[in-house]
């Protein structure tokens, strides 16, 4: 649905005059005007939902003030019931409340941003063809764009660890190492969102159908390309390690989902599972000589191009440096800790004291 088409320009109006009733006035024949304009075949039957104070979730939901597509807690008991009832709205019905969110936060100019950094074009518009609400640990919002020239991209719209995200991604472009871009953005309103592409790839230690056939084609480069991002990930003390692995098309691993960043103290915690013993193991789930050898192999290819990592993290110290003097606000509000502290701590990982 492109930003001009009749039915959203229609809907927007509507939106406008429902919002322009103070709240303790809205009545449900307000609200089902509204969900007609959306689609919604039964609105008497949407609004009779049994979650507790349904009505003012669904104004959250249509405010054009607020980037939230799902306007509860991920954590609250009736979460599951407010996602089912916003997928069974029409998907039309969620592509126009998205587009009415755009420009009052500032999304469409952030949204534009990402798409030059994906297709190296300055596009001025783009059309929306699907809205999806995501079950993940974090609440992120995925919608389908299409830009002028009809190329097509998944975005994800993430409203956690946003700044520590951002903060990741310009590192692996400073070492040489592949990433996806980022775009941070902080709404009139005050709201941290994050956008990024959906990865498109395998995930080395979640997808189920990776076997050991496939192991044996890729796990060179699959261990070669994550021993490349932990190097760095050591370096700056990303915390999460474990399913973050993404091996994409044009052969090489990224990162993803990287929330948690300067954890460089001994005493932090990792989620980690090396990568040169978690293929062995799942490509020979019975103990014994050829997982000892496989381990073997993929352990010492491991250590060798992690420690050729290091040598160029080492000589690219000015660059890395350069940026983090330029993130120094936003590593002092992400980690709360002087920004000279944290240089220092960096510092001492990627030139440790021998």
């Amino acid at each position: 649905m492109p930003s001009s088409h009749p039915d959203l320009q229609k809907y927007e109006k509507a939106l406008a005059r429902y919002f322009q009733i103070p709240a303790a006035e809205r009545r449900a024949k307000d609200r089902e005007k509204i969900l007609r304009a959306l689609g919604v075949d039964s609105p008497q039957e949407f609004l009779g939902m049994h979650i507790p104070l349904w009505e003012a979730k669904l104004d959250e939901l249509l405010d054009p003030a607020s980037t939230d597509m799902l306007p509860i807690s991920i954590s609250h008991s009736y979460v599951n019931w407010v996602r089912g009832a916003i997928r069974m709205m029409p998907p039309g019905g969620r592509v126009k409340i998205f587009y009415s969110k755009l420009r009052v936060t500032g999304l469409k100019k952030a949204v534009l941003t990402l798409l030059h950094s994906l297709a190296g074009e300055a596009y001025r518009d783009f059309e929306i063809t699907d809205v999806a609400l995501v079950e993940k640990v974090h609440k992120d919002t995925l919608f389908a764009v299409v830009t002028p020239d009809r190329k097509e991209y998944s975005i994800y719209l993430s409203r956690f660890g946003c700044l520590g995200e951002y903060i990741y991604s310009g590192f692996p472009r400073l070492v040489g190492l592949p990433s996806l871009p980022a775009v941070y953005h902080v709404t009139p309103q005050g709201e941290e969102v994050l956008l990024k592409p959906k990865e498109n790839g395998t995930n080395i230690f979640h997808d189920e159908g990776i076997t050991p056939a496939r192991i044996q084609r890729d796990g060179d480069w699959w261990v070669e390309g994550a021993a490349r991002q932990d190097a760095l990930g050591d370096c700056i003390g990303t915390a999460l390690r474990y399913g973050h692995y993404i091996a994409t098309p044009k052969k090489e691993v990224v990162m993803i989902d990287n929330i948690e960043l300067f954890h460089l103290e001994e005493t932090d915690v990792r989620i980690f599972e090396p990568i040169y013993e978690f293929l062995p193991k799942k490509a020979h789930p019975e103990e014994g000589t050829r997982r000892d050898r496989l381990q073997e192999k993929m352990q010492s290819d491991y250590t060798r191009a992690y420690d050729d990592q290091m040598e160029v993290i080492r000589r690219e110290w000015p660059e890395i440096e350069r940026y983090l003097v330029e993130m120094r606000r936003n590593i002092h509000a992400y980690t709360g800790d002087t920004f000279e502290l944290v240089m220092g701590r960096v510092r001492a990982r990627v030139f440790p004291k021998k």
